[in-house]
Parts: C-alpha cells; sequence; structure tokens
C-alpha cells in the first residue's frame, strides 16, 4: 500500500506545474523607492470579533464589474470562494462549489507567508538579531547549512538544487528529516545568486523557529498570530500517519500539519477558511498594527513586502515568501499557493482580496482559460473606481 501512495504522489506531482524557475535578467523594480501608499491604519473598527459587512457602492467597487468577477468564479468548476476586503469591510463573499464560510481548506504555498510571518517575531524580540546571520549558526546541528543566511532562505536564494515535482519531492516528503534531505541536494549557484522555488527552502523556517522557542511552532503561531486576531487555530497534538493519498488530502479544520520530526511544515498544509485568511492579509494591510496593538513591526512588513528579488516568471519580484506585481497599475503583494489559493494586498486601494479554489485535488492555474487566479484577481483590483 505504501508503494501504491508513492506512485500516486509521483503521478500527481508530475503533473503539477509548479514554479521553479530562476529570476529573469533585467531588474525591473515593482515597490517605488517610498515604498506603497499604505492606507491609514487608524480604523473605526477592526475585524477582531468578526468582520462587518458594507456595500460595493459605499467603498467604490463598481457592481458590474465585480459582477464580470463573480461570473469568471462561477464559470470555474474549482472556485471555491472570493472574498473581497475594501476598507475594512467585506463587500464581497460568494462561495462556490462545496466552498462555505467555515470550510477550512489547505492553503498550500500560502503557509510560506505564514512561516515567514514566525520568523518576524523573533527578529521583533530579538531573539534572531539580523537576517544576514548565517543559517549554521543560528542552528549548529546542520552545519551543511554552509555560507547559506537567512535571508537567502527567506528570499529563495539558497543555491541548492531541488525539485518541486516527482520523485524527489516524494523522497523529501517520506525523508526522516526534512532539513537535513533539503541540505544533502546539489549547491547549483553560489548563495544569494539565483533565485529558486523550493518548498525544502521554505521548512528551514519553521525548523528554525522551532529550534529557538521552548514550544511548539504551531502553539508559538497560536499566542503570537493566530489568537490576538482571534483566529481559531488548534495544533495538533501529535504526527498523523499517512498510509494512502486520502489520508494526505484529507481536510482538517483550522490547524497545521507536521513533518515526520513534529514540526510545522512550513510550505504547505495550513488549514484556515477564507475569513481567516482576509484577517492575515489584514493585518499586513496594517503594517503589522491590530486593535490597538502591534502584532508585527513595521519594519518587518516593509522589508518582508518590497523587492528583494527582481522580475521572476515575468511579472513578479520576491519578497520574503511574498510575491510582489503590478494589478491594474498598483503594485500589490500575495500569498499564493497551488491550485490559486491567494491573499491578494494592494496598499493604494486599501483592499485584500482572497481566492480559495479546490484544495484536495487542486489543478494548476492557467493563464487565459477559466481557470486563471489571477486574471480573477485583476478583475477585482480593476473594479475600484
Amino acid at each position: 500500500m505504501f508503494i501504491a501512495f508513492k506512485t500516486y504522489l509521483i503521478t500527481f506531482l508530475c503533473a503539477v506545474q509548479l514554479l521553479s524557475v530562476q529570476s529573469c535578467k533585467n531588474d525591473e523594480i515593482i515597490v517605488p523607492d517610498n515604498g506603497y501608499q499604505w492606507p491609514d491604519t487608524r480604523r473605526t473598527y477592526w475585524p477582531t470579533d468578526g468582520w462587518e459587512t458594507a456595500s460595493l457602492e459605499e467603498y467604490n467597487l463598481d457592481s458590474q464589474k465585480m459582477n464580470l468577477a463573480h461570473q469568471f468564479a462561477e464559470n470555474d468548476d474549482l472556485a471555491r470562494a472570493l472574498l473581497v476586503v475594501k476598507g475594512g469591510y467585506i463587500v464581497f463573499e460568494k462561495y462556490y462549489g462545496d466552498g462555505g464560510p467555515e470550510k477550512s481548506t489547505n492553503l498550500w504555498s500560502v503557509t510560506k507567508s505564514f512561516a515567514s510571518a514566525l520568523v518576524g517575531f523573533l527578529i521583533d524580540d530579538g531573539t534572531i538579531p539580523s537576517t544576514n546571520i548565517l543559517m549554521k549558526d543560528l542552528m549548529p546541528g546542520y552545519p551543511e547549512f554552509n555560507d547559506i543566511t537567512l535571508h537567502h532562505v527567506l528570499t529563495m536564494t539558497t543555491g541548492l538544487s531541488w525539485a518541486e515535482q516527482g520523485p524527489l519531492w516524494v523522497d523529501w516528503i517520506f525523508s526522516d528529516d526534512w532539513v537535513a534531505s533539503a541540505l544533502a541536494r546539489e549547491q547549483i549557484s553560489k548563495p544569494g545568486k539565483k533565485f529558486y522555488y523550493s518548498s525544502g527552502n521554505s521548512h528551514f523556517l519553521t525548523a528554525l523557529v522551532d529550534a529557538k522557542i521552548n514550544l511548539s511552532v504551531g502553539e508559538f503561531a497560536k499566542q503570537q498570530l493566530f489568537d490576538p486576531l482571534e483566529i481559531p487555530f488548534q495544533p495538533l497534538e501529535e504526527n498523523l500517519q499517512y498510509n494512502t493519498w486520502k489520508d494526505y488530502t484529507t481536510p482538517l479544520s483550522q490547524t497545521w500539519r507536521k513533518d515526520p520530526n513534529g514540526i510545522e511544515t512550513a510550505s504547505f498544509a495550513l488549514y484556515l477558511t477564507a475569513r481567516d485568511m482576509a484577517k492575515f492579509g489584514f493585518l499586513y494591510l496594517n503594517k503589522g498594527h491590530w486593535d490597538g496593538e502591534t502584532v508585527l513591526s513595521e519594519n518587518w512588513i516593509e522589508t518582508s513586502t518590497k523587492d528583494q528579488v527582481t522580475n521572476i516568471y515575468g511579472r513578479y519580484s520576491y519578497g520574503y515568501q511574498w510575491y510582489l506585481t503590478m494589478v491594474g497599475g498598483h503594485p500589490a503583494f500575495l500569498a499564493s499557493g497551488f491550485g490559486g489559493q491567494i491573499i491578494g494586498v494592494v496598499p493604494s486601494l486599501d483592499l485584500v482580496v482572497v481566492l480559495k479554489y479546490e484544495a484536495e485535488n487542486p489543478v494548476h492555474p492557467e493563464t487565459g482559460t477559466k481557470h486563471d487566479d489571477m486574471h480573477l484577481f485583476e478583475l477585482v483590483v480593476n473594479s475600484v473606481k
């Protein structure tokens, strides 16, 4: 049964068009030197106890253009949720297929942006003095990090070889130590030279957090992030065992899967609702401020969402586990996951957009088709008058 599971997983992953290419050569900057046009964070209310709603017209969204976005989502059998927050209020919320407001699903690589936030807490409190420190000094048990710094890990520029699909990816998943397995890959370029997308890189982040704190990564995330935002979340008490693909893809509720060593997986498998995803986007939109408190520092938010690596995949830059792009003439940053899961933030429009798609058997979006997550995001942004 285990062999059959591995064979199925290899076939599944090989069919997916995942992101694993190096950066382009030109250096177009998306975020201006003076940064984003951030909104005023002095809010009349905060969605701590729950989101309030408003009409599209109250917040200057064109209802006809938003209807086009709704129709586009409705025409995609894989769409599950479209949620729009403008000025701090939910102005549009629709669910499709078996999606719903209480439905927790795998966020896939959107999880990476949450892992980045956890590192931010350790930077803010001085546990980690700088992102320029060598990983082997931060995690002495892994001298194989060599010249790789935390900055290299956050920006996907470690130079380590990786395969985001196929047998090598499966070998990593079933290895006893995900950090050691990722570090055992060939060093194909010097750290800091090239962007190369790697779930192995991202997993170094939660492993680092685990090494620096005296509680589980899930408990740390609950205390520092989920509880202040009143996002329901319960860490897994023990590792789950996976014998079949169904075991792995069966949805969980408001929790986070772990690796074989009991460390929450930085690259995927955080399970949240669309409204909770919007809260995380809203925290970043407000530069780390939340209901009179500073949850994350403004410096971490600004550093995480500026061009650290430029021109990847033809239209993006990359920050600290966040993508940056231009949408409707506005610089935006987004957390993006397999199948089309997105938290998109457009500071100059005071806007957060959440997209959810089929997450148990996800299909990678394709530009120009009815399953095109970025086109849907752009339709929403272009509806703002």
